[in-house]
């Protein structure tokens, strides 16, 4: 699930870990299936609106610009924000599918690099 688009930022994954807000997990329920970037080509399944989830959003994002770090794609940030799941080999979260929130991870990618979760903040109640 993408909580903030890619970003860049000299801080240790650990550091940005540090920097996003403590909530409870949150309840999720899929929505529309889409496909997503710039040729339409990445499969994924966008998220019911949830307060929560989009104030998680926010909080994540707002600490991170205070931190100083790059988000270049200001046009999904905020009110632009479109939580998703993006399928993997291994599933994908299908429309009225419910699930819970239970983490966020900070994952990182090097330019033409495979992604790897590099820091894991689990969410408690």
């Amino acid at each position: 699930m993408t909580i903030v688009p890619p970003f860049e930022t000299e801080l240790s994954a650990e550091g940005v870990a540090a920097l996003l807000p403590g909530v409870p997990p949150i309840p999720v329920t899929g929505g529309a299936r889409e496909r997503f970037g710039a040729h339409r080509t990445v499969p994924v399944t966008v998220l019911r609106a949830s307060p929560a989830l989009h104030a998680l959003h926010t909080a994540s994002v707002d600490a991170l610009e205070a931190a100083d770090v790059v988000l270049r794609d200001q046009h999904h940030l905020r009110d632009g924000y479109r939580p998703h799941v993006t399928d993997q080999r291994a599933g994908r979260l299908h429309p009225g599918e419910h699930t819970l929130l239970t983490a966020l991870c900070v994952v990182a990618r090097a330019p033409h690099s495979t992604r790897s979760v590099a820091a894991r903040v689990p969410l408690h109640p």
